[in-house]
């Protein structure tokens, strides 16, 4: 019996503690600093969130700057009003309600929106 309980008392004074590690180091864990050299905290980058007018009518069709004799600019770009979709000639010049306030009726096409009165 006296070699059971000093047995006893031999194994509940030579207890060991387990160290759990987990992937998400905080400061307060011991391999902190070489976690955050191998993996640095996010920096969000820099962006003002400009869009570029330009590019974007570019991008939708928008490619007309000028046109040729003879042709008009039209379909201009919502976003950026030197940039158009069409050149159309010159006699394609007026709207819809131009074209009946003149006592005129509509031309069989249109061309960006533009009509050749008749």
């Amino acid at each position: 019996m006296p070699i059971l309980i000093l047995f006893c008392l031999l194994l509940t004074s030579n207890y060991t503690q387990a160290d759990v590690r987990f992937i998400t180091e905080t400061e307060n864990t011991a391999d902190y600093e070489k976690f955050q050299r191998l993996n640095p905290k996010y920096t969000e980058p820099i962006d003002d969130y400009a869009i570029d007018n330009a590019s974007r009518c570019k991008a939708e069709g928008y490619t007309y700057s000028k046109c040729a004799s003879g042709m008009l600019l039209a379909d201009p770009c919502p976003y950026d009003y030197s940039l158009y979709a069409n050149c159309c000639p010159d006699t394609y010049r007026y709207t819809a309600t131009e074209c009946r306030a003149m006592g005129k009726s509509l031309g069989e096409y249109s061309c960006g929106g533009y009509y050749k009165c008749e």
